[in-house]
Formats: structure tokens, C-alpha cells, sequence
């Protein structure tokens, strides 16, 4: 039998980043999918690159949603892997915008930058790119502390997997990381939802 952690999102706040938990795996999906399938292959489309940048809005709403809950838990953790987690997301975006412009001229930003492109242009994908895996996995491993032991072993796959799949355009491990992304975050995006506690303790 598991009791619900004391702990609960507020009803308006939880039902938003719910439904964002929901839709963003999908979306991070059907942009690896119209990367691999229409276009380019992985990072490079203009129609996969506008999904992700979707998914990457839905995510930064989601995840942090999620360890709202696990505050209880780790008051000190959750809002800090919070803050790894947008930072990630924020930098997935222009990853995304970036797979746009190569689409469209055929130039990778980091490839070019400090020949035709600004040395900092660096600074406006990493180190930030590498905070979205990091924050999955710790997101990961908080909500197996907290007893959400599947959900957050999937997320935590899923962070090992993105970071492995995307930076080398590999894709069947782009899609693992997908769906691993859809398992762990799509039950606890539907119980936020319905205005319930996502996180459950023994």
C-alpha cells in the first residue's frame, strides 16, 4: 500500500504542468521522427526543429512541475535539478533553432564559430546543451528517492540516452531516449492532471 507525500502542487499550477508533462515527450518525439523520417536526418529540419523548440516549451513547464513534488523529499535538491533542468531546456531551443538554420543555409553555428562565426557564439548552446540530459538524470534519481522508483529509473534512462543519441545523431538512440522520456513522464503528467499528487512513497 503507498501513501501520497504530504506535499501537493497547488490544483491550477499542477494541472498546467500535467498536461505540459503529457504533450512534451510526444512532441520530442514527433520531432525526432519528422528529423529522421522527412528530413535531414537528427538536428537537421525546419519542421523538427519547430516541434522540438515546442517540446522544449511543454518540458520546461514539465519537468519542474515534477519535482514540485518531491520538495518533501529533497528541499534543497528538487529546485536546484529545477534550475539545471530549464537552463537545459532553454539551450534545447536554440539547438533547435539551430537545426532550422542548418536546414535552411547548411551551416552548423558551432562548427563555424571563431572562423565566419563570433568565438561566443559557443556560449548560446554549451555548456547549457549538456544541463537537459544532466537534469533529466537527476531528475531521475529524485524521484526514485521519493519512491517513484519506475518513473524515475525512465527518466533517468532517458537522460543517459539523450545525451549519447543526439550530440551523435544516432537514431535509434534518439528514439529509445523518446519513448524512455514518454514512459516515465506521461503517467505522472496525467495524475498532475487531475489535480493529484504525481509522487508516492511506500
Amino acid at each position: 500500500m503507498t501513501d501520497t507525500i504530504s506535499h501537493t502542487v497547488p490544483a491550477t499550477a499542477g494541472r498546467i504542468a500535467g498536461t505540459a508533462a503529457v504533450l512534451g515527450p510526444f512532441l520530442l518525439l514527433g520531432s525526432s521522427l519528422l528529423f529522421l523520417f522527412v528530413e535531414n536526418g537528427v538536428n537537421s529540419g525546419v519542421l523538427g526543429g519547430t516541434v522540438g523548440l515546442w517540446a522544449c516549451l511543454a518540458l520546461a513547464i514539465a519537468v519542474p512541475g515534477v519535482l514540485r513534488a518531491v520538495e518533501p523529499v529533497a528541499p534543497r535538491a528538487a529546485p536546484r535539478v529545477a534550475a539545471v533542468v530549464t537552463i537545459g531546456l532553454v539551450a534545447g531551443a536554440a539547438f533547435n533553432i539551430q537545426a532550422m538554420y542548418h536546414a535552411a543555409t547548411g551551416t552548423v553555428l558551432l562548427d563555424r564559430a571563431g572562423e565566419d562565426v563570433p568565438l561566443l557564439a559557443v556560449l548560446a548552446f554549451l555548456p547549457w546543451g549538456w544541463f537537459t540530459p544532466l537534469g533529466l538524470a537527476l531528475s531521475g534519481w529524485l524521484l526514485l528517492r521519493a519512491g517513484a522508483r519506475m518513473p524515475g529509473a525512465l527518466l533517468a534512462v532517458a537522460g543517459v540516452l539523450f545525451v549519447i543519441g543526439r550530440p551523435g545523431t544516432i537514431g535509434p538512440v534518439v528514439l529509445a531516449s523518446d519513448l524512455a522520456l514518454i514512459a516515465a513522464l506521461v503517467p505522472l503528467g496525467a495524475t498532475m492532471a487531475t489535480g493529484r499528487s504525481p509522487v508516492r512513497r511506500s
